[in-house]
């Protein structure tokens, strides 16, 4: 199920990439059903082959015109088998430096070719899971910032990232002392 905490984890990391990179129709289109929790967002980064290496990533989104065909694998994804969107981020220029040439897109997790797998624990729960992109088909207009610029618009995710998880582990350290 999708916990409040979840929820509010995910408003911490895409709300204010979305104000701070997203263009007018994007925050219009995105902020208030993420802030009403209408929809679920999960983070699509890890790969993998690349480890802790986040730039170090292999999907691929190939521009065809107004759109752009994605294919790759992430893993370790919580609970983007219930996420609606996607925060997802694929190497767009194979021949830049690996922190150049990455593009960061909002995904919408229904898209055909978009394949979701849980990753099930001992305990038989799958809050994980690995997602399987074939020939998915994303408007350009669901990119967040520019082309080939993916990895400062992903660096706005990570540090909204820890400053979230430093203040929950600062009101659980409040509470103990309380």
């Amino acid at each position: 199920d999708v916990t409040p905490g979840f929820i509010g984890a995910a408003q911490a990391l895409v709300g204010p990439t979305l104000i701070k990179w997203g263009t007018d129709a994007q925050k219009e289109r995105y902020v208030r059903p993420l802030l009403r929790g209408d929809e679920v967002w999960c983070q699509l980064f890890s790969e993998p082959g690349a480890g802790s290496d986040f730039a170090g990533l292999s999907s691929r989104g190939v521009r065809d015109g107004d759109e752009w065909i994605v294919n790759g694998q992430k893993v370790w994804n919580t609970l983007a088998h219930l996420g609606h969107w996607g925060m997802l981020v694929t190497r767009t220029n194979p021949d830049l430096p690996k922190h150049s040439g990455l593009t960061y897109f909002a995904l919408d997790m229904r898209d055909p070719g978009v394949e979701v797998r849980p990753l099930r624990q001992i305990t038989g729960e799958a809050e994980f899971n690995e997602v399987f992109l074939t020939d998915v088909v994303i408007p350009d207009t669901d990119r967040l910032g520019d082309v080939n610029n993916g990895w400062l618009v992903a660096m706005t995710t990570l540090a909204n990232e820890r400053v979230s998880i430093g203040n929950s582990d600062a009101e659980v350290e409040q509470t103990m002392v309380d």
